[in-house]
Order: structure tokens, then C-alpha cells, then sequence
């Protein structure tokens, strides 16, 4: 009698624990692929016995394998790369495949006949890549080497290669602002799937590579750009439905694997060079085009240390970029100078004298103010073969920028530092030719520091710092759209963050008949030591310029006592899967992820929130260890199931569906939390003057009402279900059609509200006149619920969204000099809040309409890119020794000649919707 046991909690992970060490499963987020077969002989009877040697022609790298009665082999997570496959039997003559590239994520399926012959007769072939995926595994989002180094990139950001795939748009264009304290990674933002920019997770050879932003974890420095082409081998997104062996995250999966070194000496040393030569004057530019250079330099360099047992790779890319901006600042002209009181005239001196009167109190000055980026990467990679069984790895990269960038105020600026670092040791042990173990250990580490640049003669409000932010509504200006432009320093100014991650996941491989199980233990310990408070220099808000004339502050906001504060959690997962061959031409693929979060506390006891009483926020907030009152992820189970049909055997024909359950682990509620009372409480003063101001910038100022930022205390963790279906065709040799269907729904989204509201009602009811129609929403009071409050700005896990997708993809393989491929998605996007924050979604509102009912905004969602279509291709040319055109040059020639080629991207999407 067998007896079974459901374990929760913390003895999941010692179950996964025990599963891990005992022969039986596989690799989590891959860093390599895998090589299985199946040896037949001349009748296509399966050869069992069979001696088949998995050889990397780079590194000399070799596993041995058997076929079993089947004649099948497997050999799972080996590393990217091109390889050979010899197989003996006795009576057969032995024949080697070569010419096998494998990528990251990849599944190579291979049939090797053997012929009746003579030992000694080997039969070498050259492999052709199958132009049809028959596996369960996702490869449709991958991007190769040749196509890192060799499309074209503006600024040599490798990540923009993203959009080549079907559903992937790039959503930079709607990041607010450009820089700031939730934008400080400046890196490129795509939405996938129409998922969210923020659901996205980079991996960096399997270990998190996370930019310094709290809320924008896209990877990238001060240039906005993802430096180190040279250093990537290849990468793979994969989407919508993927492994269990995948997690954290419900977007795409970005798996990036570095370059290595191998036998060969090979290297490039290189300089990218722009300027404004060639540059067109755009719509704000004045008669003279401002000055613009950028140098993109680097030297890479790999080889061996030790023939066939030790190799190193090394990169360094620099970056450096002067460019002036044309600011066209909408500023006080000499009248309103003349009318400002004592108080406002050395505010003045935050705005450049206006060249023309706009009317009504406004003049427009025109600048070049220049912009410096300074950005070097580096990355450092040691491979070693230890044994035949055990393989070795470490990888360092670092990446250190800063900027300095005027604003539309020439006569203000922002200073950025940023570095990202991600250190990582795989080791890789085969115990025998059915079982594999993979460790891996990983260390990201992200930092970023913030200021606003003022003219220092104009005297701050606080005590030591320089001058705040002003803002000046209500233009009366002909022009309607001219406002005064802000002035004073950033709300974000010496704002500061350092995003700690260490990473441990073990991952064992077994292959058993037709069954390949893989499972695995990840554990990811998170520090945020963050230095966030907004608002340290004050913020003051004029009604009027009439109003800033006279020194009539209609709001006042200000940090008085900025605190840091130190943030801690623990997410743990465990998974397992089993690849099935149910036949020879069906594949399926179930498995099992399981997912926690220890919750979200503060390392001194800091961690402070607002409950509520009968739906009304408390007046005070709970301070405590952890700032969510009842953690509700403890244990999260996510289903995944794939299923693969070769239909007709031949590899010509792939039908293929999946579903499968997703999470995104919370990473980043100290964004809002590190804005909570009592220790970086927001304070609001309405309707004083500028001269009162320094009064109230003390932390023993009084009158103030308290802007409280939250989370929901029980705040549920953001879930997507997501569903395919795609039919996979060649319809020419090297080429492919994949047409797919692609749907999801996602609940507990998190969106922004403000939780002191005055008290609604949805007609019809009892408070609702008669006269209203049903649905209005009706106020019966101005009154907010906590008038001791002012409003707030909380995140909640109340959203929901929709997808519909229809993907088309034709693409031919590179063979004869050419590959090509096209890209086609027709998508509809629904939600009721699209982003975290505006800060990351500039075409989203700041808050859903009204608080608790999200679904009144429930509309296409801002990501929503109805139409989008993507194509690139290479073309080498023909020239030089064995091609058309200069077939006789000479040797020296032929150096010159060959190589060249010809490539292009083209992208054309729709609109966003707002």
C-alpha cells in the first residue's frame, strides 16, 4: 500500500529538494539547448546499442550517449553552439552529422539512418536546420548571432531586435519624461503579448539581469541603449505560454546567452561614429542645427587558455554622446518680472530672459543646451572543461553610465548615475548518459543615483539644499498651450537606490524512455536599500502667473525628514515537467511550477502601511516588520501544458497548442512604500505664500495634511491564463509559415487609485436624484471619506485585461547568401489600467475614474497596437574568390572583397489609442 502526501508551504521546497537530488529532471531558464535523435537502419527498424558521440566543434566539448530500444538518444542542456553527432553500431557503416547549430532554448531533432557497411566507411553529412519546429519547446522569439551583429541598429542596442517578432512593439515612446526616479534605467520598453512593459524578465546566461529602476527593470544605461553586441552570442524571447521551468515574470522571457571563448583566437576591435552632418532640422530646431556626436568603441577578444580544456572571452564597449537639445521654454516676460513681489524675484533666475512676447504676461526663449552621456560596458567569461562529466563557467558584466541632461528649462538640469552588474557560476555535472545536474549561483546588482541641477545664487526652501520644483498653471496666453515651463529642481532630486539579488537554482535532468523530466529549485533573495523620498527640496504649485506674481502658493508639498529605508524578500519556486513522446510524431509536455514571496518587510521594522475602518482609510498608518498585513503568496501553483502533432511524420507540417497559468512576483512595492508616513511622510499645505515656505519645509511644521502612498495590505499577486494554438508549414525548402492564435486574461493587476475620495454612489440609488440616469455616478458630498487626510496614491490588485491575437510569420532560413523574415500581428488589447505608474505609460491616466470599480474604465488598453508588422533581412553579396563577381581577385583582394553584405529592418504599426 503506498500512502500520499500533500505538503504546503515550506515543505514544498524540501519535496522539490528531494526530487532534485534523486536521478530525475532539468534545467530551468535555459542557457543551452537540446540534441535528441532517433538511429534507424536501412528498413527505418530503431537501433538500439547504438554509440552516438555529441561532439562541440568549438570547444572539443564530447558526451556519450546509447541508444535506447527505441533507437532513441536525448542529451539535454548543452551549451549554445555548433556541433557533430558520429554514430557506430557493428555491421553498420558509422556515420557523422556536422554542422549542427544549436541555440538557447532549442530542441534539435535528428534521424540518422545507418547503411550496411564496412567499419571503416564513415558517411559524413552536412545538417540542413529543419525549417519546422516539431518540439513543444518555444523558439519562434529567437535571434541569432549573425542577426545581433549584423542588422542594423540605431545606437547598437541589441534589445531592439525584440520587434522582429510577432506581437512585440517597442512602447519607449510613451515613457514620460525620458528620466527620472521610475525611469532611471532608461532602457528600451516593449510590450509583449500585450502584456505590460514591467512583466518582462532579462536573463543574463540564466541569472536576472535587472535594471536600477524600481518600477522599469528593462537593463540599459544613461544612453538609453543595451550595450555589448559584441558579447552576445544569440538570445531567445519566448512568450505567451512557455515551460514550467519559467517563472516571476507573465511577459516575455528574454534569455540572453554570452559569447565564449573556444579554440580559435578571434576577436574585433571597432568604432561607430555619428554626428549631425547628415542630420535634417526637425520642428523645433532654429536656423542652425545644435551639434550632435557620438562614439560607439569597443575591442572584444576570445580564445584558449588551454587548448580543448580552458577559454576566456572578453568585451568593452564605451559610449559617449554630446548632443544639444532645442528648448523652446515658455517663460515670465519682462512685465510679469516687473509685477513679481520681493519674495518671487529671486525665483526669476530659474527662468533664461524670453526673445519673444507670446502676450498675456508670457515670452518663448529658444536654446541648445548640450546633453553629456558617458556609458561603458564590459564582460568577462571563463569557460573550463574540467572532466569529460563536469563543465564549468563564470561570467562578470558591468555596465556604468552617467548623464547630464537639460530639461525644457535650459536653465535647469538632471545628473543620473547608474550601474548594473551581474556576476554568475554554472557548474554542470553528467552522472551518466540519462541524468545531468545543472547549479547555478548569481549575483545583480543595480544602483542609481538622482539630483536635480539649479542655478545655485537662488535660495532654496530647505535649509542646506537648493531651490524645489515650481509649477505655474492657468495661461491665459493666446496660445493656449503655452504654460510656463517648470522650473527649480526635479521632485526626484537625491533620490538614490541599490537593488541586491542573489539567485540560487539547481536543476537535474533525467531521460527515461520516451519520458525527458525535468524539475528544479530556484530561490531569489531581494535587498532594496532605497534613499526614495520625493519632494526633499519641496514642491510649489501656482494656481495662476498671476497668482506666482504675487507669491500665492495654491499647494505646497515637502518630505521634511527624508528616511532610507532597507526592503526584504525571499521568492522561492520549485517546478517539474515531463516532455512525452507519446508517439513519433506527438509530443507532450505537462508540468507543474510553484511559486512563493515570503512577503515584503523592512529590515529595522520600518515597514509601514494604511489599513482601513468600514472602507474609510485610517488616519494613521501600522508600522511593523512587514508591510503587508496578510501575505497571499505563500503558495501559488501555475499549471503549464503543451502539446506538439507532426501530422503527416514527415517534419513538414506541425500543429501545436499550449495553456498555462502565470504569475509576476511583487519585486517592487517599495516604489510606493518608500513614500508612506511616518518616515518619508508627504505633507500638503494649501493656499500660503512664498515667503512662508521655509517655515514649512521643518519637520516641525504644523497645519500640514498627510498624503498617504499604499499598497493594498493584502494586495493578490498579478495572474495571467494564456492559451495558443499555431500551425506551423514549410512551404519551400529553408522556409516556413506559421500562422498562430494567441489569447490571454489577466486578473489581479495591479493599478493606482486614490483611496480618500469623496463617497459615491452608481445610479440607480437611494442617494441618487431621479432624474439621473443608471450608471452616473453621483457624489453627495465633496467631503473626502478622511478629512484628515489629503488624497492618496495607492496600488491595488484590482485590474483586469484581455488579448486577442491573430500572428503571422514567414521566414527563410540563411542558406545561398540570403535569409529574410516577415512578421505580422493583428491584436486586440483590453484593460482597466495599463501601468504601474504615468511616469512608464504616458498615454495612461494617473488613477482609475473611480475608486473600487476599475470597470468603468475597462477600455483598449494603452499598449494596444492593433496592426504591426515587422521584416529584416541579409543579403551577402556575391563577390570575391567562388562567387560571381570578382571570382579571380587575388588573395590580397580577396580580403577586401569577400565579406560584404547587405541588411535591413523595416517595423510599421498603428497607433497607439491614446
Amino acid at each position: 500500500m503506498y500512502r500520499f502526501r500533500i505538503f504546503r508551504g515550506p515543505y514544498l521546497l524540501v519535496l522539490f529538494a528531494v526530487l532534485t537530488s534523486c536521478p530525475g529532471f532539468s534545467v530551468a531558464q535555459m542557457v543551452g539547448g537540446t540534441i535528441s535523435g532517433t538511429v534507424i537502419d536501412p528498413s527505418n527498424a530503431p537501433l538500439d546499442q547504438a554509440k552516438v558521440i555529441i561532439r562541440n566543434e568549438e570547444t572539443a566539448t564530447e558526451r556519450d550517449l546509447t541508444t535506447a530500444a527505441d533507437g532513441t538518444f536525448s542529451a539535454p542542456s548543452v551549451a549554445v553552439g555548433v556541433y557533430s553527432v558520429s554514430v557506430e553500431k557493428d555491421g553498420f557503416a558509422p556515420v557523422k552529422r556536422t554542422g549542427i547549430s544549436v541555440a538557447v532554448a532549442q530542441h534539435v531533432q535528428l534521424r540518422l539512418p545507418l547503411t550496411l557497411g564496412a567499419v571503416q566507411q564513415v558517411v559524413t553529412v552536412v545538417d540542413t536546420p529543419a525549417a519546422v519546429d516539431t518540439s513543444t519547446l518555444q523558439t519562434s522569439g529567437l535571434v541569432t548571432e549573425r542577426q545581433v551583429k549584423d542588422l542594423p541598429l540605431n545606437g547598437r542596442s541589441f534589445d531592439q531586435l525584440l520587434e522582429l517578432n510577432p506581437a512585440s512593439v517597442s512602447y519607449t515612446t510613451q515613457r514620460q519624461g525620458g528620466v527620472g526616479t521610475s525611469n532611471s534605467s532608461v532602457g528600451n520598453m516593449f510590450s509583449v503579448s500585450g502584456r505590460r512593459p514591467q512583466d518582462n524578465l532579462f536573463l543574463l546566461n540564466g541569472i536576472e539581469y535587472t535594471g536600477a529602476s524600481l518600477i522599469n527593470v528593462t537593463p540599459g544605461g544613461t544612453s538609453g541603449q543595451l550595450l555589448g553586441v559584441e558579447a552576445v552570442r544569440e538570445f531567445n524571447a519566448v512568450s505567451d505560454t512557455y515551460g514550467a521551468n519559467y517563472g516571476k515574470r507573465t511577459g516575455a522571457q528574454v534569455s540572453i546567452v554570452t559569447a565564449s571563448g573556444n579554440n580559435q583566437l578571434h576577436g574585433s576591435v571597432y568604432e561607430f561614429f555619428r554626428n549631425s552632418a547628415l542630420d535634417a532640422r526637425n520642428y523645433f530646431d532654429q536656423a542652425q542645427i545644435p551639434p550632435f556626436q557620438r562614439n560607439d568603441f569597443g575591442i572584444a577578444l576570445g580564445g584558449p587558455i588551454r587548448r580543448d580544456t580552458i577559454f576566456a572571452f572578453g568585451n568593452y564597449e564605451g559610449y559617449r554622446q554630446h548632443l544639444g537639445l532645442s528648448d523652446v521654454t515658455f517663460v515670465p516676460d519682462a512685465a510679469s518680472r516687473a509685477a513679481a513681489v520681493p519674495s518671487v524675484q529671486p525665483l526669476l533666475a530659474l527662468w533664461p530672459e524670453g526673445t519673444v512676447d507670446l502676450g498675456q504676461g508670457i515670452a518663448v526663449a529658444y536654446s541648445n543646451p548640450p546633453q553629456h552621456v558617458r556609458e561603458d560596458f564590459g564582460t568577462t567569461r571563463i569557460d573550463a572543461n574540467l572532466t569529460r562529466n563536469d563543465l564549468l563557467f563564470g561570467v562578470y558584466t558591468i555596465d556604468d553610465s552617467d548623464a547630464t541632461t537639460p530639461t525644457a528649462n535650459p536653465y535647469s538640469a538632471i545628473y543620473e548615475s547608474l550601474r548594473e552588474q551581474v556576476a554568475s557560476v554554472q557548474e554542470q555535472h553528467l552522472f551518466s548518459p540519462q541524468l545531468l545536474n545543472t547549479f547555478r549561483f548569481g549575483y545583480s546588482r543595480a544602483s542609481f543615483f538622482f539630483t536635480g541641477i539649479v542655478p545655485p545664487s537662488v535660495p532654496g526652501w530647505v535649509a542646506g539644499a537648493p531651490v524645489g520644483s515650481i509649477v505655474i498653471s492657468g495661461s491665459t496666453a493666446s496660445n493656449g498651450a503655452s504654460q510656463i515651463t517648470l522650473a527649480g529642481a526635479n521632485t526626484g532630486s537625491n533620490n538614490a537606490t541599490t537593488r541586491n539579488l542573489f539567485t540560487v537554482d539547481d536543476h537535474v535532468y533525467w531521460t527515461r524512455g520516451h519520458h525527458q523530466i525535468e524539475a528544479g529549485i530556484w530561490l531569489q533573495r531581494l535587498q532594496s536599500n532605497d534613499f526614495l523620498a520625493q519632494n526633499q527640496y519641496g514642491q510649489a504649485s501656482f494656481s495662476t502667473l498671476t497668482a506666482f506674481e504675487q507669491g500665492q502658493v495654491s499647494k505646497y508639498t515637502i518630505v521634511p525628514g527624508p528616511t532610507e529605508l532597507g526592503w526584504r524578500s525571499l521568492f522561492t519556486a520549485g517546478f517539474i515537467e515531463d516532455a512525452w513522446k507519446v508517439s513519433p510524431r506527438l509530443e507532450l509536455r505537462a508540468g507543474l511550477r510553484v511559486e512563493s514571496s515570503s512577503g515584503w518587510k523592512e529590515a529595522q521594522g520600518r515597514a509601514s502601511n494604511y489599513g482601513f475602518t468600514n472602507g474609510v482609510i485610517n488616519t494613521t498608518p501600522t508600522v511593523g516588520s512587514s508591510a503587508l498585513f496578510d501575505n497571499r503568496a505563500k503558495f501559488m501553483p501555475e499549471p503549464r501544458i503543451a502539446v506538439a502533432w507532426d501530422v503527416f511524420g514527415n517534419g513538414r507540417t506541425a500543429v501545436k497548442g499550449s495553456f498555462g497559468l502565470h504569475r509576476a512576483l511583487l519585486d517592487t512595492l517599495d516604489y510606493r512604500l518608500d513614500q508612506t508616513a511616518p518616515f518619508n511622510a508627504t505633507f500638503s499645505y494649501s493656499n500660503t505664500s512664498v515667503s512662508k515656505l521655509p517655515g514649512l519645509s521643518t519637520s516641525s511644521a504644523t497645519g500640514g495634511l498627510v498624503s498617504p502612498s499604499n499598497v493594498q495590505p493584502n494586495i493578490q499577486t498579478p495572474t495571467v491564463l494564456a492559451w495558443t494554438l499555431r500551425v506551423e508549414q514549410q512551404i519551400a525548402p529553408r522556409t516556413s509559415l506559421n500562422l498562430g492564435y494567441v489569447g490571454s486574461h489577466g486578473y489581479h493587476q495591479i493599478l493606482s487609485e486614490d483611496q480618500n475620495t469623496p463617497p459615491y454612489f452608481v445610479c440607480p440609488a437611494e442617494s441618487c436624484p431621479p432624474s439621473l440616469p443608471a450608471g452616473t455616478v453621483y457624489y453627495t458630498t465633496t467631503k473626502l471619506a478622511n478629512p484628515q487626510l489629503a488624497n492618496t496614491t495607492s496600488w491595488v490588485s484590482q485590474g483586469v485585461s484581455n488579448y486577442n491575437a491573430l500572428e503571422v510569420d514567414v521566414r527563410r532560413q540563411f542558406g545561398n547568401g540570403f535569409q529574410i523574415r516577415g512578421v505580422y500581428t493583428w491584436s486586440k488589447n483590453l484593460d482597466d489600467g495599463s501601468a504601474w505608474n504615468t511616469s512608464v505609460s504616458a498615454n495612461t491616466p494617473a488613477y482609475v475614474s473611480f475608486p473600487g470599480n476599475p470597470k468603468v474604465d475597462y477600455a483598449l488598453a494603452a499598449t494596444n497596437i492593433s496592426q504591426a508588422a515587422a521584416i529584416n533581412g541579409t543579403w551577402e553579396l556575391p563577390l570575391g574568390q567562388g562567387h560571381a563577381i570578382f571570382n579571380d581577385v587575388s588573395s590580397v583582394g580577396q580580403q577586401f572583397a569577400a565579406g560584404w553584405s547587405l541588411s535591413g529592418i523595416a517595423t510599421i504599426q498603428s497607433g497607439f489609442p491614446f
